[in-house]
């Protein structure tokens, strides 16, 4: 297979590339207008999933998780989203990533980042599973990844993928990640291992975000949206589920509300399903009613019932003495619950307040089931997408 070129630079792992017809002869409708693909006409739809295509030969339930079969239904759906954020569509051993960015390019998502599989010599098998497709441009992308990864995650190059996006003269700062996951079938002292690395992969993420912040112009931020997006293995529900089967400990602060208060380092951080539903609905392991998924879901995940996806909206503080403690380390065993808050509201943290910003529609705010019928699987993943839409319009 032809492989999609990249930015010619030694030392980036990523790359972000318009599609052209002289890529592939198999896209030569990437170069259809842009609106007349999409299902969406006056807002922009944005869609964080774990697709849950990992390289074979790894599957659940003695099948390869009918991934392409899978990416061939999901393929139909691509004209309803505008921005797509991936989690779990790896590239190793297979082409199903290539397959969606080429099928994106027929319907005008012509725009893609992802990060290149791991080489021969990295201690890595199989890259970061993360992919971002958009109809608008990309004009600043960057990768990261995190320390360390243990456990099942182990071979993997998980991270951050992020994209400066453009829309009309305005910006989308998107942030797509996939942190560690918790594997409830292992010891205790595992358990208790995964959550500790996944709470340093939150810091780096927020250090991440923080630095990337710091060098844009102040303008721009104020003007445009910042996302943050992905599976973050972190139950909402503080695994109230699971707590009693596994002997899960309680701690004095759940990961969520650790996660809530590391965010709001940055600023305002406002949970899009929170804010819409004022309660979390589940991502993962809802598998109690006929219609939902009992083939691709591991049999000791099955009726978990967590929220481990989200789309956190970040509204900077600007004042930087406020950052001054944002590499101080809150650990999930000793956190000090009268610690004061450094973040102040101010005019500068009501986004929609202000004419001309890029504007997040919470009522718009969707848990997406993507189930289907008469297949040997009922969701197009063990994992529900989230969606939500934003406009760019000065006078919404």
């Amino acid at each position: 297979m032809k492989e999609f070129p990249d930015d010619n630079s030694e030392d980036k792992k990523f790359f972000s590339h318009e599609i052209n017809s002289d890529d592939n002869d198999d896209i030569k409708e990437a170069k259809m207008p842009l609106k007349d693909n999409s299902n969406h006409k006056g807002s922009i739809k944005i869609l964080s999933y774990n697709f849950f295509a990992r390289p074979p030969p790894i599957n659940s339930n003695g099948h390869d998780d009918y991934k392409n079969e899978r990416l061939n239904d999901f393929i139909e759906l691509l004209p309803d989203f505008d921005i797509l954020c991936f989690q779990e569509i790896f590239t190793t051993f297979n082409d199903r990533k290539h397959k969606m960015i080429r099928e994106a390019a027929k319907v005008g998502l012509k725009y893609y980042l992802t990060i290149k599989a791991p080489s021969f010599f990295s201690k890595y098998i199989t890259d970061s599973g993360l992919l971002i497709l958009s109809r608008y441009e990309i004009i600043e992308n960057d990768s990261y990844n995190y320390y360390i990864n243990i456990s099942g995650d182990a071979p993997s190059n998980k991270g951050i993928l992020y994209a400066k996006i453009k829309i009309e003269d305005k910006y989308l700062f998107l942030f797509n990640t996939h942190t560690q996951s918790t594997y409830y079938d292992e010891s205790q002292k595992n358990i208790n291992s995964t959550i500790q690395v996944r709470t340093t992969q939150i810091e780096e993420l927020i250090n991440y975000v923080y630095n990337k912040l710091l060098h844009i112009p102040k303008e721009q931020v104020k003007k445009g949206c910042v996302l943050i997006v992905g599976d973050l293995n972190i139950d909402a529900h503080d695994n109230k589920n699971l707590r009693e089967k596994f002997q899960i400990p309680k701690y004095k602060i759940t990961e969520y509300e650790l996660l809530k208060k590391k965010l709001s380092k940055l600023g305002t951080a406002i949970d899009l399903m929170e804010k819409k539903y004022n309660d979390h609905l589940y991502t993962f392991g809802n598998n109690d009613k006929p219609e939902y998924d009992k083939v691709l879901t591991s049999k000791g995940d099955l009726n978990m019932k967590q929220t481990l996806d989200y789309m956190w909206e970040i509204i900077p503080n600007f004042n930087l003495d406020l950052y001054k403690n944002i590499q101080e380390q809150y650990n999930l065993y000793d956190y000090n619950e009268d610690e004061e808050n450094i973040v102040n509201d101010n005019d500068d943290n009501d986004n929609n307040k202000d004419i001309g910003k890029i504007k997040i529609l919470y009522d718009t705010f969707k848990v997406e089931e993507f189930l289907v019928k008469n297949k040997p699987y009922q969701q197009l993943s063990d994992h529900f997408g989230i969606s939500v839409e934003i406009s760019s319009n000065s006078d919404d």
